[in-house]
């Protein structure tokens, strides 16, 4: 699997794709993220048994994004998540994570639903989510000032007998782009 604990040396990178306008514009804060700021972050969450935050690697070994868990509470088996991909992320890699995180939720942390907050705007993670099984359980209206307007919040969640019967499906639509993408390669 492809994701490996996020560890100091990794601390830069992540913050670089952080700060990305188009990354920063899907998050709760919006503001630039000072070097200062993020390395306080980083000893907080190294502490915080709740929390499990990862780098997503491609088949090589390189860098292409962040999967996290926060609210992680193994007595419940439940938790929250989020990702986001580096700049140069190729076509699919959103899928790509996705597929890795959630084996890794209801596998590795042994979790019975996994949950998510999407705002409402990002219309392309919404629909990659639902595409996953995701099911919309809530609109929080107007929770979230983007510096322009109040706008709602999605509640997503899965349990893991979702994703067991969704998963082959996704794996299989996986490698039909993968096919499609290697055959206009050659």
């Amino acid at each position: 699997m492809p994701l490996r604990p996020l560890t100091e040396s990794d601390l830069l990178t992540m913050l670089e794709w952080r700060n990305a306008p188009a990354v920063r514009e899907n998050m709760y804060t919006k503001h630039e993220i000072s070097e200062a700021e993020h390395r306080n972050w980083f000893a907080r969450q190294r502490n915080d048994v709740h929390s499990r935050w990862y780098i997503y690697e491609d088949e090589k070994g390189r860098p292409q994004g962040v999967v996290y868990f926060t609210q992680y509470q193994p007595e419940l088996r439940n938790s929250f998540w989020g990702f986001y991909a580096g700049q140069n992320g190729k076509p699919g890699l959103g899928a790509r994570m996705e597929l890795d995180a959630l084996d890794h939720a209801f596998t590795s942390l042994g979790l019975h639903k996994l949950n998510c907050e999407v705002i409402a705007t990002n219309n392309k993670v919404v629909s990659l989510h639902k595409k996953f099984g995701f099911k919309e359980e809530g609109v929080f209206r107007d929770v979230h000032f983007n510096g322009k307007e109040f706008v709602d919040v999605i509640r997503l969640g899965i349990l893991s007998s979702e994703w067991l019967n969704k998963r082959t499906e996704i794996i299989g639509r996986i490698a039909r782009l993968d096919q499609i993408k290697n055959s206009k390669n050659d």
